[in-house]
């Protein structure tokens, strides 16, 4: 059991580090640049900054990437609070800045059971 356990684990750690590659680069600050701050299940945070035009389904991957090994986010959202949105794979394709989520965001993840 130990075993299956450890190469689960290694799985989920290469899976995070090719999530971590295929990132794009972060941007340096500026007008078309949107700050993202993210409230993870356990209280950590996360912060990256992100240009405008940027897919909520980059948002996901960043926060799957993030998630610790013994505790991948595979099924979740993203809320947040004001303005009211949903980062779910429903809406994926919209923008940070069509969500309305520019300049800056602070969202929170709403993990599925």
């Amino acid at each position: 059991a130990e075993a299956v356990a450890a190469a689960e684990m290694e799985v989920r750690k290469v899976s995070r580090e090719e999530s971590t590659a295929s990132l794009p680069p972060e941007p340096e600050a500026g007008a078309d640049v949107t700050t993202v701050l993210v409230r993870m299940p356990d209280g950590p945070r996360i912060s990256r900054r992100f240009h405008k035009l940027t897919p909520l389904k980059i948002l996901r991957e960043w926060v799957e990437a993030s998630s610790p090994p013994e505790r991948p986010m595979r099924s979740f959202d993203l809320v947040s609070n004001y303005p009211r949105v949903v980062a779910s794979a429903s809406n994926c394709e919209m923008t940070l800045e069509a969500a309305g989520l520019h300049p800056q965001a602070t969202l929170f993840v709403n993990e599925e059971d």
